[in-house]
């Protein structure tokens, strides 16, 4: 059992490496990019620090509306600033983010 924990949290560690989302609790590469041309997240939790915007970012807004894990993504790996991009079933506002 304790083989399966470290193989999934070694697998864990090697993709958010690869990704240019980073999770919030890691930390944040200040040249981090985004790889997929756009990222939704929801409004109310997106917060900006300087050069990173951090929100719950996912590939779809179907995913942004169910999950809430929290990543970082630098300002200049995107093309301009969070944009409206609809809203959840659930009423919440989303932003779309598009990388460069």
């Amino acid at each position: 059992m304790k083989k399966i924990a470290g193989f999934a949290v070694a697998t864990m560690a090697i993709l958010s490496g690869c990704s240019g989302l980073q999770s919030s609790t890691a930390s944040s590469a200040p040249g981090a990019t985004a790889r997929a041309s756009g990222y939704y997240c929801q409004q109310e939790r997106l917060n900006t620090n300087g050069d990173r915007l951090e929100c719950n970012w996912q590939p779809t807004a179907e995913e942004a509306c169910r999950y809430a894990n929290s990543m970082t993504v630098t300002r200049s790996s995107v093309t301009s600033d969070p944009q409206p991009a609809g809203r959840c079933s659930s009423g919440q506002w989303l932003v779309k983010i598009t990388s460069r």
